[in-house]
């Protein structure tokens, strides 16, 4: 017969209890310094990701898609955006 594999049904916990552990592995906690946001960003985004970004109904949108833009490609690629709105000129550049 057939011996079937264990499942793991708790793959998205343990990705998402990865990324955090890289991110406390760089220093960050709970208060993220505007000049690092780069650097989290790198850590906690993987390739093919699914990134939701607001669009411009909330004061951190602009900051976001800027700081999202400004990471590697090498690193940070194939990503699926979820916006509501290409509002900021910052959303058009994340698909440039």
């Amino acid at each position: 017969m057939n011996a079937s594999l264990p499942r793991d049904w708790d793959t998205l916990r343990q990705s998402r209890g990865r990324r955090l552990e890289r991110a406390v592995s760089l220093g960050f906690g709970k208060e993220i310094p505007v000049d690092r946001i780069i650097d989290l960003l790198e850590a906690v985004i993987q390739p093919g990701d699914r990134v939701c970004l607001e669009g411009n109904n909330q004061k951190q949108a602009d900051f976001l898609s800027e700081s999202l833009a400004d990471c590697s490609p090498e690193r940070i690629n194939h990503l699926s955006m979820v916006q509501s709105v290409l509002a900021l000129p910052s959303h058009v550049d994340l698909f440039e």
